[in-house]
This record gives structure tokens, C-alpha cells and sequence, in this order.
């Protein structure tokens, strides 16, 4: 169990978070410490918990729960980003949109959210150390105790495109996989990313410590209205790509998930090539046609899982909301 002095800087940092503080040292918070002692030995005493300390360092980055001063951020960074978005699963080219959705993360996975007060981890902004603080990006987990008190959910992570290629979340693989591994009560958590278009997600996931475990429908992960709102997302931003090298990869990517999309029968096939062609402002592409077919005959989501000793469940994606 976490020694009580490293739990007790935790909790003064919460309480200068919430009591809105400024500054404040012992003598200040001394009313609070004999109610965080009493709470430690609760909680060890209830659950025998490991401590997870709320803040991990590496060479290159802080990993710190995201805040309600992250939601501008991370609704700038990452979903009013058309090459960050096109590797999720939202329709986000409406600004109010791409609020709604940093906002709810924040709610449900940020500082003093469930999953952090009950032991597990929530979702981390990832500040570089060589910047200026500012955020570029989001990994953690969405997870909930299931019937069995063992911790179940799902692990992702996505980082701003203005930071790709600076091995960034290697240093987040590391970090995270060797604290999940260590969680008491490790249930099932999983991981699904677009491959074809995203071999680099795939070798990120593997490096935190989860492992293959076949191919997953696209609509068992989420409802057909929103795969629906991915691909009306797809056709938006491929009409809205630059001409040229960036058009013809954004195509490349919409008529990857598109050619899952009709696997499932969730977009008519004429239906879809006829808007991505439109969009594109011409006939498809050689690369594209074959994609697509490629997607039709392979459907589905890569899915990648890491179970506890024993672990029998099927985890549900329960942060859609659909």
C-alpha cells in the first residue's frame, strides 16, 4: 500500500485544486490531513489498494489526470484535428462538437472522476517536457469494477499531429503498461484501432503490454448511427483535404473504413463510393479501390486485449454513449 506521505502530497494538491488555493503548506491544510490519514487507512484496510500515484514523469513527458482545464485543449488538439480525428471514431467538424466530447472524457475519466477515487486510472493529459506546457495529448483508460471487482474497460490513447514521429508514446507505453500490470484486481481491458491505415497504434499497443486477439466488428464496438456519423466525417474531411499527396491519403483512409462500414451493411457500397467520389472531385484512386475491397473482405477492427490471472469476461465499450 502507497506510503501515507506520498499519498498526503496528492491530496494537498487536489485540495489546492479544488479549495482553489494558491498557495498552501502544511499549516494551511493541517485541518484536512487527519481526514486523509483516517481515509488511507480506510482504504487499505477495505481493499488492501495499491496507491497509484496520480502523476508519472518520464525523460520526455508528464503524464498528470486531465482537468476541466484541459477540455479548450483537448478540444483543439485532438478533436478539431481532421488527422487526428480520422484514426478515431467522432464526427467532430463542428466545433461545439469537438467541445462536447473533450468535455464528457473530462467528466468521465479526469481528475476525481470514479475510476481514480476507487484505485484504477482515468485518462492522462501527456504534457511534453521540452515545451511550454502545453498539452499534446490524451492516453488512459476508460475502466469500471465489474461484477467481480475486477477492473474491465478499455485502453487508448491519441496525441496531436503536430507531435507524431517524436516517439512520445513510447515513453506513455512503458509507463502505463507497467502500472496496469500491476493493478490489483486486473480484469480485461482491450484496445481496437483502424489497421490497414494505423500499424503505428497496433506497435503501441503491443509495447504496453496487450496482445492480439483477432478481429472485432465494427458495430459490436459501436451503433450503426455512429459509424454513420465516422463516415459522413470521412466524406467531409476528404472534400476538405488539400489536392494532391494529402487528398489522395485522406481518400485512402475514408475508403478504408468505408469498405468496413459496407461489410456490416451500414452504408450502402454504391452509396459510399459514389460520395467518396464526389468528395475526392473525381474517379477514385487505383490504391483506394483496393482498399476498400481489401476492407470489405477483412471487416472489422483490429482487437488487442490483456487479461488478469483468470480472466473470463467480455468487456463492453460502454464510453460511446451510443
Amino acid at each position: 500500500v502507497g506510503n501515507l506521505p506520498d499519498i498526503w502530497a496528492s491530496v494537498r494538491f487536489e485540495l489546492g485544486q479544488r479549495i482553489g488555493l494558491k498557495k498552501w503548506g502544511e499549516q494551511a491544510l493541517l485541518p484536512h490531513r487527519r481526514c486523509a490519514e483516517v481515509h488511507w487507512k480506510l482504504v487499505c484496510h477495505a481493499k488492501s489498494a495499491t496507491f497509484v500515484s496520480m502523476e508519472i514523469e518520464t525523460e520526455r513527458l508528464l503524464l498528470r489526470p486531465v482537468d476541466r482545464a484541459d477540455v479548450d485543449a483537448i478540444a483543439h488538439v485532438i478533436f478539431g484535428d481532421p488527422k487526428v480525428v480520422g484514426m478515431l471514431a467522432h464526427n467532430t467538424k463542428d466545433p461545439a462538437d469537438a467541445r462536447d466530447v473533450a468535455e464528457r472524457w473530462v467528466r468521465l475519466m479526469g481528475r476525481g472522476s470514479d475510476m481514480w477515487s476507487d484505485g484504477g486510472m482515468g485518462l492522462f493529459a501527456l504534457v511534453p517536457n521540452d515545451g511550454d506546457g502545453a498539452l499534446a495529448g490524451v492516453s488512459g483508460f476508460f475502466m469500471e469494477r465489474d461484477e467481480n471487482e475486477r477492473w474491465t474497460g478499455e485502453y487508448f490513447y491519441t496525441l496531436g499531429s503536430a507531435w507524431h514521429g517524436r516517439g512520445l508514446m513510447s515513453d506513455v507505453a512503458d509507463v502505463l503498461g507497467a502500472r496496469l500490470r500491476k493493478l490489483p484486481s486486473l480484469g480485461v481491458i482491450y484496445a481496437g484501432y483502424w489497421d490497414m491505415i494505423n500499424e503505428g497504434s497496433g506497435k503501441i499497443l503491443l509495447r504496453t503490454g496487450l496482445k492480439p486477439a483477432g478481429r472485432k466488428p465494427i458495430t459490436a464496438e459501436y451503433s450503426p448511427e455512429r459509424c454513420v456519423r465516422m463516415f459522413e466525417y470521412d466524406v467531409w474531411r476528404t472534400a476538405n483535404a488539400h489536392r494532391g499527396t494529402e487528398r489522395n491519403l485522406v481518400l485512402l483512409q475514408a475508403a478504408r473504413r468505408a469498405g468496413g462500414f459496407v461489410a456490416e451493411d451500414v452504408v450502402a457500397k454504391d452509396d459510399a463510393m459514389g460520395r467518396l467520389a464526389n468528395a475526392f472531385g473525381g474517379d477514385l484512386t487505383t490504391e483506394a479501390l483496393a482498399m476498400f475491397d481489401k476492407a470489405r473482405r477483412m471487416p472489422g477492427m483490429a482487437y488487442l486485449e490483456i487479461r488478469g490471472k483468470g480472466e473470463t469476461g467480455i468487456p463492453v465499450n460502454r464510453l460511446s454513449g451510443d
